[in-house]
């Protein structure tokens, strides 16, 4: 096994919106995703997997974008971020561990995804409730925009 590459039947690509709508403003990488059109060489969910468990779910793609909250950034800001080996992804919600579990996989001979993170900005201090802020929910379009420019890439 030592030296071999493991990989499963690859599909195109994935989003997948992060987070816990019942969280307020953790709940946008959700909203983002929810309103995308249906495409054929594209898989679109939603997860609240992190670390280990969402990096084995995403073996079987060649290329992934994740949207998630972002408290580290401007509230309402969007950013296209590539996640790699050398990040340890502190600072997003859903990501803390997923650099480094994508480094074991590959250590262990797994092939693993292109992976981007596109970051939306959301309050450090998140409630309970449904529904996004005024803030965060002025930034949908953005990040939508952003998530067709991904895809056209």
């Amino acid at each position: 096994m030592l030296g071999e590459t493991l990989s499963v039947a690859l599909k195109a690509r994935a989003v997948v919106g992060l987070g816990n709508p019942d969280r307020a403003d953790d709940g946008v990488g959700v909203a983002v995703v929810e309103e995308l059109s249906p495409r054929p060489d594209l898989d679109v969910f939603a997860s609240v997997k992190t670390g280990m468990d969402l990096a084995m779910a995403l073996l079987p793609y060649k290329r992934v974008l994740l949207v998630d909250a972002a408290p580290f950034l401007p509230v309402g800001e969007v950013a296209l971020l590539r996640l790699s080996d050398s990040e340890n992804a502190r600072g997003f919600l859903h990501g803390v561990s997923l650099a480094q579990a994508f480094s074991w996989l590959r250590k262990a001979g797994w092939k693993v995804p292109e992976v981007w993170i596109l970051a939306v900005g959301v309050p450090q201090e998140l409630g309970f409730g449904r529904g996004l802020s005024p803030e965060v929910q002025e930034a949908l379009p953005k990040a939508r925009e952003v998530v067709e420019q991904w895809l056209a890439s």
